[in-house]
């Protein structure tokens, strides 16, 4: 088959999405199928902008009709332009003789693909991952009608948590969907296993807790470090190290300084995939205290990584994280439980390494990118035959 993977980012960028469009575009070429993929740009003409292990990446400007600063002038040249933004993506898909394009993080200026499915005659498939649900509240009334129009041309609307679509739901009332699937996203099972856990940096503390990711207010990484001061005041001194960076990392060490924890802590900053999941091998466990998610593949590539888990109990996080089985869930923004989970881990050898077990299992079994592959596969087959 001839498959379109299209995203907002090039695959090139760090990051979850662009991790998906790696492991699909690899899984997929494995398998046979010709793949190309296709990220929103700013130049007006379409172009290869880069590749990927071989796999061509085409960019071009999907200009929006909406725009708040500027509504009239955005809708006259999204008409000016969309003859011909329509004419290069209908000679890319002519002539890369698509069976399907498959869009990952949908956004408004992506209606084009909603256009192009009925003048290509290939199927649609579109899956949401987090924050594409999580925001698609915050758009603009035109924004959310041009996401609507795209999810009712798609044969089949995705998402890795059944939160995820229960909240595009809510924000599109009339929402006709001809199907919808759950499908989460794999681990990098053969990186994780050639990765040692002895590859870290010598300084580390011994028996620390990891936690990774951008440092912003839905992470809830201002929960963990207040719940080391409560599990402090108990008498359990558990060392924490921080994996990621962003736009709260001098608020989160001045809250560490003022709770008396600081010398607990570590902010390591931003670090390679590879780097992370060299940190996850050697810590004792993985906490992820975040207060929205999609279903956060870096759980998965943990309890792949085998360790157990201490999370937040929101969106599609006990879809992955089976509480007393392969972790342990706790509400969201609250200090106390997370402590109480936090120490229990700390303290108690033989349930964490029952949990860690279990949740290894898990994970080979579950997020397999070779299974999702196939899932994705099995789903553009089933739109052909209709």
């Amino acid at each position: 088959m001839n498959i379109m993977l299209v995203t907002p980012w090039r695959p090139s960028l760090t990051g979850g999405i662009s991790t998906v469009i790696a492991r699909l575009t690899g899984e997929f070429r494995k398998k046979g199928h010709d793949v190309t993929i296709f990220v929103t740009d700013r130049e007006n003409r379409l172009r290869r902008i880069e590749t990927l292990d071989e796999t061509s990446v085409y960019g071009m400007y999907l200009r929006s009709p909406v725009s708040s600063d500027h509504p009239i002038r955005a809708v006259i040249m999204c008409c000016v332009w969309l003859p011909l933004t329509m004419m290069q993506l209908i000679w890319l898909a002519r002539r890369k003789r698509l069976d399907a394009i498959v869009i990952q993080y949908p956004l408004p200026a992506m209606f084009y693909f909603g256009i192009l499915r009925g003048l290509a005659g290939c199927a649609l498939l579109v899956t949401y991952q987090g924050n594409d649900a999580h925001d698609l509240s915050l758009w603009a009334s035109w924004e959310q009608r041009l996401v609507k129009f795209l999810l009712e041309k798609a044969d089949v609307v995705l998402a890795v948590s059944r939160t995820l679509l229960l909240k595009v739901q809510r924000v599109l009332p009339n929402l006709h969907l001809t199907r919808s699937r759950l499908l989460p996203n794999g681990a990098p099972l053969d990186v994780i296993i050639s990765v040692e856990g002895s590859q870290v940096q010598a300084d580390l503390p011994p028996g620390y807790v990891l936690t990774a990711g951008h440092l912003i207010h839905r992470k809830g990484i201002d929960t963990v470090i207040a719940a080391l001061r409560v599990a402090k005041d108990l008498g359990v001194m558990i060392p924490l190290v921080i994996a990621g960076d962003g736009p709260e990392r001098e608020s989160l060490m001045r809250q560490s300084h003022e709770q008396g924890v600081s010398d607990q802590i570590r902010f390591l900053g931003n670090q390679s995939h590879r780097q992370v999941l060299c940190l996850m091998k050697s810590c004792l466990f993985f906490v992820l205290a975040s207060r929205a998610e999609g279903m956060p593949l870096v759980i998965a590539e943990a309890m792949a990584c085998g360790k157990a888990i201490v999370a937040s109990n929101v969106d599609g996080v006990p879809e992955i994280v089976q509480d007393g089985a392969t972790g342990m869930l706790v509400p969201a923004e609250d200090p106390q439980s997370l402590a109480s989970a936090l120490v229990r881990l700390y303290s108690d050898a033989t349930f964490r390494d029952t949990l860690a077990k279990q949740g290894k299992e898990w994970a080979f079994r579950e997020y397999n990118w070779e299974a999702i592959a196939n899932r994705y596969l099995g789903l553009i087959e089933e739109c052909k035959v209709l």
